[in-house]
């Protein structure tokens, strides 16, 4: 039989482990597993012949369904950016092309969208686990954001508090937790807990400068 060659479904069967599932069996045997919807899409049925040009369509169909319920579960647990979906459908094992296709699906229903996604981010980040511009740039830089969708979510997450006040706001409780150390070991521990959470070295040492006022 070449590849020209018509194969006719001999069988539509519900899988017993996903009843939304459909297995489909062509001359006789099993061919292939399929997603009602993509049954219903494809619009194929038993004593429907089908080419190997058809099988090759009806799996893409299915994979690219495939795709977008594994995409979906992901957002179900929280926002990604383009570039984090694009790495957990590469580890899933989708092609290049059915991930772009679902990248390019999910953005077009605003289910992806980096600008939006970096402006949470920051804001989220702001308030539950504060930290200065160098670490939510590198955080937002890991995530396959663009420099533009950055600059636009650093300057939005501290448009209420500017970094130096949320640096001492930091500071005066790590003082407080310090209070019974050393003041010179309590000034280094805070202030090297400052540099880790991505403040600037002139906004640290401003701190430490007004130590005993309380910054």
């Amino acid at each position: 039989m070449d590849n020209a060659a018509k194969k006719e479904i001999t069988a539509v069967e519900i899988q017993v482990k996903n009843r939304k599932r459909r297995s489909i069996f062509v001359n006789g045997e099993f061919a292939f597993g399929v997603h009602e919807d993509v049954l219903l899409e494809e619009g194929i049925g038993v004593g429907d012949t089908l080419t190997d040009a058809d099988i090759a369509r009806i799996l893409d169909a299915e994979n690219r369904k495939q795709a977008k319920e594994k995409a979906l579960r992901l957002l179900s647990y929280r926002a990604r950016s383009e570039d984090e979906m694009r790495k957990r459908l590469r580890e899933a094992k989708f092609s290049d092309a059915v991930i772009e296709a679902t990248l390019e699906n999910l953005k077009r229903l605003s289910l992806i969208n980096d600008k939006e996604f970096a402006l949470s981010y920051a804001r989220h980040q702001i308030i539950t686990k504060p930290c200065g511009e160098f670490l939510l740039r590198r955080e937002l830089k890991n995530k396959g954001i663009g420099e533009d969708f950055i600059l636009a979510a650093i300057e939005e997450a501290f448009k209420e508090r500017s970094q130096a006040g949320v640096a001492r706001d930091l500071a005066r409780k790590k003082k407080r937790q310090y209070s019974s150390v050393d003041e010179a070991k309590a000034k280094k521990r805070t202030a090297d807990f400052l540099m880790r959470r991505g403040f600037s070295w002139d906004i640290v040492s401003e701190i430490l400068d007004n130590w005993e006022s309380d910054f």
